[in-house]
């Protein structure tokens, strides 16, 4: 990966509006508008959700209740552990269904990205959870907790025009684990609240991430994120 740190102790920008923080974790640093964002914002009270007109989005509520948007008409919901796309051209207003939340995000520019989103995490049957995952630990360690993804969720698009593209990989650790990018690559570590990004070599690799502890049932482990730009994806 081309690089790893930790989202926790990145720089917090507060709201204008006073409701909430944002820590940036990845920004298109090659074209504007950016093609791409990633951030984690802590929400602390109902108000004015960002408007990002020409935005596909996607959130995942990490910690806390739900999320309610509504803009006119349109609702959508953010449960927790969900990942869920909505068009960033509408002026939402958020209302916290149970106290303060901390949600990631994704923006992609339509026509300039393409992105996929998954989430990992234990499965709601506590026996499932604790079950060794046998294809990925060795004979006398104990058993890895077994993990289960949800579907892969698409956002934006990407016209390309033959043009050569780069996939951007992000990997959001919410518990330690090791993460593994590809077939004999090395783990990469990842502690609680860490983050790492590199480009995707193989966009048919399988990225594997294995919790270091068994999580609780239904809790999330891990969210991972394919960007996909054309090149160059890093200055």
């Amino acid at each position: 990966m081309r690089a790893q740190a930790s989202w926790l102790a990145l720089t917090p920008e507060p709201w204008k509006n006073g409701g909430g923080v944002t820590r940036t974790v990845s920004v298109d640093a090659v074209q504007q508008p950016p093609r791409w964002r990633v951030s984690v914002a802590d929400i602390d009270r109902a108000g004015p959700y960002s408007r990002y007109a020409g935005y596909d989005r996607v959130s995942v509520v990490l910690t806390g209740g739900g999320v309610a948007l509504r803009a006119g008409d349109e609702s959508v919901c953010l449960a927790p552990g969900v990942a869920t796309a909505f068009t960033g051209d509408a002026a939402f207003d958020c209302r916290l269904t149970d106290g303060p939340v901390r949600v990631l995000n994704l923006f992609v520019l339509r026509g300039a990205a393409r992105a996929s989103v998954t989430c990992i995490g234990a499965p709601q049957d506590p026996k499932l959870a604790l079950e060794g995952s046998q294809h990925t630990r060795q004979p006398d360690s104990p058993p890895a907790p077994q993990l289960a993804t949800q579907p892969v969720l698409h956002a934006g698009n990407l016209t390309s025009d033959g043009a050569t593209t780069q996939t951007l990989r992000i990997a959001i650790a919410i518990q330690a684990g090791r993460l593994n990018v590809a077939p004999g690559a090395d783990d990469t570590l990842l502690a609680a609240g860490d983050y790492a990004i590199g480009l995707c070599e193989d966009d048919a690799a399988p990225t594997r991430y294995i919790a270091t502890n068994p999580p609780r049932p239904g809790a999330l482990a891990a969210v991972l994120l394919d960007v996909m730009v054309t090149a160059p994806a890093f200055p």
